[in-house]
């Protein structure tokens, strides 16, 4: 690869990074509106259309099983409901814009998976984490992965597979 092109692929990265924070620091302000509206204004499929397509800011990877074409459910990895509560918390707190978003742009993951994973873990025959996180997981230090984890869902990185 050229030095052209290396520069130019850090340049995208690091754009992507740059957008997704300050795409969480915007539904970080928006969040707080609707805190101030009674509730008013929230929608957990915010993050679908905020930064579009989401898998190409937030993308993390994909499981073996999408690889080896089992039919692909794109999975928020730390539910939108999560990060909505979480951040709503942290703003009663009141901690900082900027922290909030910080954090919420750690935990802004898309993972590719299988549907019949997806199904392990949203339901309550399986793992019963469809809107929420395992127990004793937190916002401000938890490992962004440990639903996946719990499943036994390994991530490939993107750049590595076919994207779906």
């Amino acid at each position: 690869m050229s030095n052209v092109m290396a520069k130019m692929n850090r340049r995208i990265q690091m754009d992507n990074t740059e957008s997704v924070y300050r795409a969480s620091l915007h539904l970080v302000r928006h969040f707080k509106d609707c805190l101030e509206r009674d509730g008013k204004g929230f929608h957990s499929r915010v993050f679908n259309y905020f930064l579009h397509p989401e898998g190409d800011f937030v993308g993390a990877g994909q499981s073996q099983e999408v690889i080896n074409g089992e039919p692909v459910h794109p999975e928020h990895v730390v539910p939108c409901a999560v990060l909505i509560e979480e951040s709503c918390r942290l703003l009663e707190k009141g901690v900082s814009e900027t922290e909030i978003a910080r954090l919420l742009s750690k935990h802004w993951k898309i993972a590719y998976i299988s549907k019949a994973q997806a199904a392990h873990i949203d339901s309550k025959e399986g793992l019963n984490l469809k809107n929420s996180m395992p127990d004793g997981w937190h916002f401000e230090s938890g490992d962004t992965y440990e639903r996946l984890k719990r499943a036994g869902i390994t991530l490939h990185p993107l750049d590595e597979c076919k994207k779906p």
